[in-house]
């Protein structure tokens, strides 16, 4: 991402606009699992005074339902997937309602597409990383036959690839400097729930 602090990743205009999408999912149905640790409210921990918040809940089918909360008030709701490859986790999100302060011409236009987050940690605090914009834009101009993918006349990437190679690219490029940043912590708001409290 071109914003690297961890303070403004749940910043919903910069999940939508500041990194790349796929039109595929990086997951199969294989791949998913459920972690009750998930489910509950979830704030930034280096930005306690007006934290923007992540809310994790039961959705359908092994999925989460999660709302990203702005500071400002400001909403966005995705469907999210956790998902296994090899022994590391990550998360695959989709925007299912952007909210109620933005135009509705402005929601139709709008990809579905799928972001990615790497999931570091899930107790005592969840620890998340983003995918390095800059390096991933990067790559994909030195390597354009590595991994499917278009550039509109803004230059935005959008990834077109299968998820076989969605998953493989993503596999091939865990180590430090490279896919993901570096991450960050949110610690969870209340007390765990019942269902966040349960093993896995």
């Amino acid at each position: 991402m071109k914003m690297r602090n961890f303070a403004v990743i749940g910043a919903v205009a910069v999940l939508l606009a500041a990194c790349i999408p796929s039109i595929n999912p990086f997951y199969t149905d294989k791949d998913v699992v459920f972690d009750a640790h998930l489910i509950g409210t979830w704030q930034e921990k280096e930005n306690a005074d007006t934290p923007e918040t992540w809310k994790f809940e039961h959705g359908e089918n092994k999925a989460y339902k999660l709302t990203v909360t702005e500071n400002d008030g400001k909403q966005g709701e995705f469907e999210a997937h956790l998902f296994k490859l090899n022994q590391d986790y990550f998360l695959d999100i989709v925007a299912t309602e952007i909210g109620t302060n933005v135009a509705g011409l402005t929601t139709a236009s709008l990809i579905p597409g799928h972001l990615l987050l790497r999931v570091l940690q899930f107790e005592p605090e969840l620890k998340l990383a983003m995918v390095d914009f800059d390096w991933l834009d990067k790559y994909l101009k030195d390597h354009p036959k590595e991994l499917a993918h278009r550039r509109d006349d803004r230059d935005r990437v959008f990834l077109t690839a299968e998820t076989a190679d969605l998953r493989g690219f993503v596999m091939q490029h865990l180590g430090e400097g490279e896919l993901f940043s570096k991450g960050g912590e949110m610690i969870r708001k209340g007390k765990p729930t019942k269902d966040s409290a349960a093993d896995k």
